[in-house]
C-alpha cells in the first residue's frame, strides 16, 4: 500500500494536488483516519489506466515511469 506522502514523492506533487486528485479525478484512497490515507498499487494501477486519455496525467505517469 502507499501512502499519501508516498504518491507525494512518486509524481513530485504536493498535498493539495493528491487531494484535488481524490476529489475530482477519482484517485480511490483508503481513509484511516483524518490524518492518514492510503492507496492499494492494485487501485492506483487501475487509477492510472483509467486517466491514460488526459495529456497532463499521461506525462505525469510516463514520468514515474521512467524514473
Amino acid at each position: 500500500r502507499l501512502s499519501k506522502k508516498d504518491l507525494m514523492e512518486l509524481y513530485g506533487v504536493d498535498r493539495v494536488t493528491i487531494e484535488d486528485w481524490r476529489r475530482n479525478r477519482g484517485l480511490k484512497m483508503i481513509e484511516v483516519s483524518t490524518h492518514s490515507k492510503y492507496i492499494t498499487e492494485k487501485d492506483l494501477l487501475e487509477w492510472e489506466n483509467s486517466l491514460k486519455g488526459n495529456s497532463s496525467v499521461k506525462r505525469l505517469i510516463n514520468q514515474s515511469v521512467s524514473e
